[in-house]
């Protein structure tokens, strides 16, 4: 048996810590078909389906002229999404802007799908503690198992869930 296996204080530490999914899908167009400016970059979806392509960005305040499109994804959706093809992806995103905005805007020419949660050195995209936990699991988290050291953005008590977190804790 493993060194980390028999610290049960570690394993029950790590087993506590939920790996969530967090995916942005990006959309390539021809040419930009929706205004931008101040107050134009971000717009929301609703469905029945609770966070079926619910969170969208167009690129062009930050990148002009890339006729980019980002929808976010989470958990459930980012998992189902994963599981498809990224035509069938393509498909669904598509779908939902024509019903957004009108029939005729023209159709993606590529699409960008993370596969975070497939991915078997990943399997998510950001760490979710429990809504009660203590500053021990933190530690805990956190604590070496003799040379085998832990860090990562689920390791930063400040920045959790957040890239700069992991560089920070890694520091």
């Amino acid at each position: 048996m493993n060194k980390i296996m028999k610290q049960r204080w570690k394993m029950e530490a790590i087993q506590t810590c939920e790996v969530m999914v967090y995916t942005k899908i990006f959309l390539k167009f021809p040419h930009k078909f929706l205004s931008c400016g101040p107050g134009k970059e971000f717009f929301m979806y609703a469905h029945e389906r609770g966070g079926y392509y619910m969170f969208w960005q167009h690129m062009e305040n930050a990148f002009p002229g890339s006729n980019i499109l980002v929808v976010t994804l989470t958990n459930g959706e980012s998992k189902r999404v994963e599981a498809q093809s990224d035509e069938e992806t393509l498909k669904e995103a598509m779908g939902v802007l024509k019903n957004m905005f009108e029939p005729n805007i023209p159709n993606a020419t590529d699409i960008l799908v993370p596969h975070w949660y497939k991915n078997r050195f990943q399997r998510g995209s950001y760490s979710n503690y429990p809504i009660i936990f203590n500053n021990q699991l933190v530690h805990n988290i956190k604590s070496p198992v003799g040379r085998i050291f832990f860090t990562g953005e689920h390791t930063s008590e400040q920045f959790s869930g957040y890239v700069h977190g992991g560089y920070l804790a890694g520091k």
